[in-house]
C-alpha cells in the first residue's frame, strides 16, 4: 500500500528524474572525451566536431532508453529501500559511464566501434590485448576515477532536488518519440565518419546483444543451416553431402613467369638477379622452398610512395619492383583470425572464424598439409602467443613439423624482449634473428616456412625508439610530401615508425637468406593479413585491401597485375604451379574456395567471394565489378575505389547470394561436410561450385544445366523478337560485358553459323575467352579472322590485348607491328605498342612510340598515363 501511495504521489518519479540528468551528463562527458581523443589521435578530412555534436542527440536518446530501464529497477527497489533504489541507479549509471569511457578509448584507437566482435574473443585474449595496448595505463585509470567522482557527486547533489511531476511525463513522451522517429544521421561513405555520431555503449548493447540472442533463439547462421538440405540453398549444388567439393585440376598461371630450368651459374637474368640472386642449387627437378611472410597490418595504402601512407616500407617497395605484384589483392577477413585458413586452405569461415572451431574443425586440406604429405618440411614462426585465435590448434591439425611462438622462443633462448616494453610479443628483428639459427639446423628439403610479424600492432612501439624517430624524420624528408600529407604522416608517426622497423627486419632476413645455398631455389610470398586498423579507412573494402608479392630468383622478370585476386587464390595457384612445373602430385579432390590468381595486367574484377569483417559479422560480398557492404551496393573501380550504386534488384541478388553462402558455409563446417576423401571422383564437378552454390536458387541441378537454361532462354528471346544480326551482336556484347560469357558465346556461335565472315562477332567470341584467361582459344578465334581477312584492323587490337594480358609482351609487340604495317599510324596500335615496349623495359623505344602517338592523336586518353610511366 505504501508503494502505491508513494508512486501515486509521484515521489519516486520526482526523485528519479534528476538521476536521469546525471545519466545524460555521464554520456555527454564520454562524448567530450571521445571528441578530444579522436582530435588528438587522428587527422580526418571531415568535420569531427559536426559529427560529434550530432552525437549529442544520439547520447540523449541512449540516456532516455537506458534511463527507462534503470527507472523500472528504481521503482521496483524503491518499495523496499529508497537508499537501495538510489544506489542501484547510481551504480548502474557509473557502470554505463565507465563503459562509455572505455568504448571511447577503443574507438579513438581503431575508428571502429566495439560491437558483436567482442563475443568472438575469449577473456584471455581480451585481457592480453588490453595489456599489450596500454589502454589500462595511468591516464585512462585517472579518467575513470574522475568520472566516478563526478557521477557520485552529482548523484548525491540530486538527492536534494525534486523535479516537478510533469518532467517525468515529458521524459516518457520523449522516450516514445525516440522509438517512433529516427535521429538524423549524415551520409558518410567514409567508414571513419560512419560511426562518429553513434552512442558507443548503445551500439555495443544492440550489436553484441543482438548476436547473442540470435544465437540463443536459433536464428543465427549456425542454427539455420542445420536440417536445411532440402531448402533452396542446397537445391542446385552438385553434391548435397559435400556441396563445395570438386575435382582438383588447377591451371598453372605462374609457369610462364618462371624459369624453372637451372644451370651451374643459376638464373642469368630476370627479376631474381635484380636483387642479387646468387645461384640455384638443384638440377631443376626438386621442388622449390616456399617462404611465406605475413606482414601484420600491411595494406596496399602503405606500399609505394604514391599511395596514401606510402614511403615507410622502402624494402618492400623495392621488392615489389622485382616481383610478381598484385596491388589489388583482397584478404578474406578484416582481422587476423581468418588469415591462416584463407591463405593456406582457401577455407570457409564457419560462424565465428574457421580456427575458432578449435578441435571441432571439420576435415579439411591445406597447402601446408598437402605439401607436408609430399615431402616438404613445414614450419611456422612468430613472436606472439600461438594460442591467440587458436593458431596452435590449426597448425596441429596441419601436422606441421615445427611451430615456434613466443613461449617456445622464451624456452629456447631464455629471454623475452617484449615483456618490459609491452610489445605484443617478441620484436620482429629479434624473432627473425633467433629463427634463422633454428633454420640452420633444418636439413630436410624442400621447406615450407611461414613467418608472421607483429610489431605493426597496438601499442605501436619499437626497440631503439629514438633511433627510429630519427629514421621517420629522415624518411619524411626523402619523401618530401606537401604540408597536408606531412600532417597526416605526423599524426600516425607511431604506426608508420613500426612499419619502418618491420621493413628493416625483413631486409635483414633477406640479407641472411641470400647467403643460404638454396636461396636460388626459393619462392617468397609476402602479403598482409589486413589493412592496419587505427589508420583511417577511406571505404568499406579498404580493410581488406592488401598487396600480394611473389618474389624469387627463378623469376624471368617482374610484372604488376592490377586485376583483383584474393588471398584464398594463393593456395590453388601454388598447387597448380608445383604440379605442372615440378611434378608435385596434385590433389584429386578439393574443397578450396579460391581459383588461381588473375594474371591480367589491367584492372578488372572477376572474383566472387564473401568477406568477413570480424568473428561475428559477415556483411561484405565482392562479386565481380560490384561490392555489397552491410546492405549498401557499390561499383568497384580501379585501385579498389568504391562508388555508390542505386540498383535495388542487383543489391537483392547479391544479398541472396550472401545469404545462401552463409547457409552452406555453416552446414559444411558444423556438420563436417567440407571434405570427404572417399567421395567418388565421377560424382564431383570439374571446378569449384562456389559461384553456383552461393547464387540465388536455380531450377537446374548443376552449373552446366543452369548455364544451358540461360542460353536457351536468350536464344528463345532472339527468336521471339525476330532480332536482326546486328541486334543479336549488340545483345551478345551486352551479355559479355555483364560477365555472362556462356550466353554471349552461344549467341555469337549462332550468328557465325549463319554468317562465318562476321568478323566482329568472331572477335567478340575470342575476347570472351581472353577475359576468362583462355588465351589459346582466344588466339584461335583471332587467327581465323586474320586467315579470312589479314587486313581487318580490330583483330590486331584484340590480339595485342590478349598477349599483354597473357604476359607475352614480345608477342603483343609483334601483333602491333603487323597491324601498323597494314594501317600505319593507327593510334590504338601505337598505344598497345608503347605498353608492350614498357613491359619489355625498352623505355627509349616506348618514348619514341608515345611521341608518334601524340603527333597522330594529341588528345588520346592514354597519353597521360603512358608519359607518367616513361617519366615518373
Amino acid at each position: 500500500m505504501k508503494l502505491v501511495e508513494k508512486i501515486e504521489g509521484g515521489e519516486a518519479v520526482r526523485s528519479v528524474v534528476p538521476l536521469w540528468g546525471v545519466l545524460l551528463t555521464t554520456f555527454l562527458i564520454g562524448r567530450g572525451v571521445e571528441y578530444a581523443l579522436v582530435q588528438s589521435n587522428h587527422v580526418l578530412p571531415v568535420s569531427v566536431g559536426f559529427y560529434e555534436l550530432l552525437g549529442v542527440a544520439h547520447d540523449a536518446e541512449a540516456a532516455l532508453i537506458s534511463g527507462a530501464v534503470l527507472t523500472a529497477a528504481y521503482l521496483l527497489v524503491f518499495s523496499f529501500s529508497r537508499r537501495g533504489a538510489f544506489w542501484t541507479f547510481v551504480c548502474s549509471t557509473l557502470a554505463l559511464g565507465l563503459a562509455q569511457l572505455g568504448l571511447a578509448y577503443y574507438y579513438a584507437i581503431t575508428l571502429q566501434p566495439l560491437g558483436r566482435d567482442l563475443l568472438g574473443y575469449s577473456l584471455t585474449e581480451i585481457t592480453d590485448t588490453i595489456e599489450a595496448s596500454g589502454t589500462a595505463g595511468f591516464l585512462p585509470v585517472l579518467a575513470a576515477l574522475a568520472l566516478a567522482g563526478v557521477v557520485i557527486g552529482l548523484s548525491l547533489l540530486s538527492r536534494h532536488y525534486r523535479a516537478p511531476l510533469w518532467a517525468g511525463y515529458v521524459g516518457g513522451g520523449l522516450l516514445i518519440i525516440s522509438f517512433l522517429v529516427d535521429l538524423p544521421s549524415p551520409k558518410a561513405e567514409r567508414t571513419y565518419a560512419e560511426y562518429l555520431s553513434v552512442n558507443k555503449t548503445a551500439y555495443l548493447f544492440v550489436e553484441a546483444g543482438g548476436a547473442f540472442f540470435e544465437f540463443k533463439r536459433g536464428t543465427s547462421d549456425e542454427s539455420t543451416s542445420r536440417g536445411s538440405l532440402g531448402n533452396a540453398a542446397m537445391r542446385d549444388t552438385v553434391s548435397r553431402q559435400y556441396p563445395w567439393m570438386y575435382r582438383s585440376d588447377y591451371e598453372d598461371v605462374l609457369g610462364p613467369f618462371f624459369d624453372t630450368s637451372t644451370s651451374e651459374d643459376g638464373p642469368a637474368s630476370g627479376a631474381g638477379s635484380a636483387l642479387g640472386a646468387t645461384s640455384a642449387s638443384g638440377d631443376g627437378s626438386a621442388p622449390p622452398n616456399l617462404v611465406f611472410i605475413v606482414f601484420e597490418g600491411l595494406g596496399t595504402a602503405f606500399v609505394g610512395e604514391e599511395n596514401t601512407y606510402g614511403g615507410f616500407t622502402p624494402f618492400v617497395d623495392s621488392l615489389s619492383e622485382h616481383s610478381l605484384y598484385w596491388p589489388n589483392a583482397v584478404s578474406a577477413t578484416g582481422r587476423t583470425f581468418g588469415l591462416m585458413p584463407s591463405l593456406f586452405g582457401s577455407l570457409p569461415y564457419a560462424s565465428r572464424g574457421f580456427m575458432e572451431m578449435g578441435d571441432r574443425m571439420p576435415l579439411h586440406r591445406t597447402l601446408i598439409s598437402v605439401l607436408g604429405e609430399r615431402g616438404y618440411h613445414t614450419s611456422y614462426y612468430s613472436g606472439f602467443n600461438l594460442s591467440f585465435d587458436n593458431v596452435d590448434r590449426f597448425l596441429k591439425r596441419q601436422e606441421v613439423d615445427r611451430a615456434v611462438g613466443r613461449n617456445a622462443l622464451q624456452d629456447m633462448f631464455g629471454d623475452d624482449p617484449g615483456v618490459a616494453e609491452r610489445y605484443w610479443g617478441y620484436p620482429d628483428k629479434e624473432m627473425f634473428s633467433r629463427v634463422t639459427s633454428i633454420l640452420d639446423t633444418t636439413d630436410r628439403r624442400p621447406q615450407l616456412s611461414i613467418f608472421h610479424t607483429l610489431q605493426t600492432h597496438d601499442p605501436f612501439t619499437v626497440p631503439n625508439e629514438d633511433r627510429y624517430d630519427k629514421r621517420f624524420e629522415n624518411q619524411l624528408g626523402q619523401i618530401d610530401p606537401g604540408s597536408e600529407r606531412r600532417n597526416r604522416y605526423k599524426a600516425y608517426q607511431d604506426e608508420l615508425t613500426t612499419f619502418l622497423y618491420t621493413d628493416d627486419a625483413l631486409r635483414q632476413f633477406f640479407q641472411w637468406y641470400k647467403t643460404q645455398p638454396d636461396f636460388g631455389d626459393t619462392i617468397f610470398v609476402i602479403t598482409g593479413d589486413h589493412r592496419l586498423i587505427p589508420v583511417p579507412q577511406p571505404s568499406q573494402i579498404a580493410r581488406y585491401h592488401v598487396p600480394l608479392l611473389i618474389y624469387s630468383p627463378l623469376l624471368k622478370k617482374s610484372t604488376e597485375f592490377r586485376s583483383v585476386s584474393t588471398l584464398a587464390d594463393v593456395a590453388p595457384t601454388l598447387m597448380g604451379f608445383l604440379s605442372e612445373q615440378y611434378g608435385v602430385a596434385p590433389m584429386e579432390r578439393s574443397h578450396w574456395l579460391g581459383t588461381p590468381v588473375d594474371t591480367t595486367r589491367q584492372f578488372r574484377s572477376t572474383r566472387s567471394m564473401p568477406l568477413m569483417r570480424n568473428k561475428n559479422q559477415m556483411v561484405d560480398y565482392l562479386h565481380k565489378s560490384h561490392y555489397l557492404a552491410n546492405g549498401k551496393l557499390y561499383r568497384l573501380q580501379n585501385g579498389l575505389r568504391l562508388s555508390p550504386v542505386s540498383d535495388q534488384p542487383k543489391s537483392q541478388k547479391l544479398q541472396a547470394r550472401l545469404s545462401r553462402f552463409k547457409t552452406i558455409n555453416q552446414y559444411v563446417t558444423s556438420e563436417d561436410r567440407l571434405y570427404g576423401a572417399s567421395v567418388p571422383l565421377e560424382t564431383l564437378p570439374p571446378t569449384t561450385p562456389l559461384r553456383s552454390a552461393s547464387a540465388e536458387p536455380a531450377r537446374s541441378a548443376s552449373p552446366e544445366a543452369t548455364a544451358r537454361a540461360r542460353i536457351d532462354s536468350a536464344l528463345a528471346e532472339i527468336s521471339q523478337q525476330d532480332l536482326t544480326a546486328p541486334e543479336q551482336f549488340q545483345l551478345a556484347r551486352q551479355r559479355a560485358f555483364d560477365g555472362d560469357y556462356e550466353v554471349a558465346r552461344a549467341i555469337a556461335g549462332r550468328l557465325l553459323d549463319r554468317s562465318p565472315g562476321y568478323h566482329d562477332v568472331r572477335l567478340l567470341l575470342g575476347r570472351t575467352h581472353a577475359w576468362e584467361g583462355n588465351y589459346n582459344r582466344a588466339r584461335e578465334a583471332f587467327h581465323e579472322v586474320l586467315d579470312r581477312d589479314p587486313g581487318y584492323y580490330d583483330t590486331y587490337n584484340a590480339l595485342a590485348d590478349t598477349e599483354l594480358w597473357a604476359g607475352r609482351p614480345e608477342a603483343a609487340l609483334e601483333a602491333t607491328k603487323k597491324g601498323l604495317a597494314k594501317h600505319p599510324g593507327r593510334p590504338s596500335y601505337l598505344v598497345k605498342k608503347a605498353k608492350a615496349l614498357l613491359a619489355l623495359d625498352r623505355t627509349d623505344s616506348a618514348r619514341a612510340t608515345v611521341n608518334e602517338l601524340e603527333k597522330e592523336d594529341p588528345k588520346n586518353d592514354a597519353l597521360s598515363s603512358l608519359k607518367s610511366r616513361i617519366e615518373p
